[in-house]
């Protein structure tokens, strides 16, 4: 488990450097969505969200 969060926080520091975005902002955000989201809606809506943020951001960095 400690290798996935390592990797987790490799991962979000390159994107956060390829995208000039403070680290400390991208974690903060990631963590308050997560706990918005568990807490309101199921997890099939919540697959459902993620994917809309996900094709609207591939979208626009096209």
């Amino acid at each position: 488990m400690k290798d996935i969060k390592k990797r987790e926080i490799e991962l979000l520091a390159k994107i956060c450097k390829h995208n000039d975005i403070p680290f400390k902002l991208a974690t903060e955000l990631i963590s308050t969505s997560q706990k918005f989201s568990y807490e309101n809606v199921s997890s099939s809506k919540r697959v459902n969200e993620y994917q809309e943020i996900i094709d609207y951001h591939s979208k626009n960095n096209q």
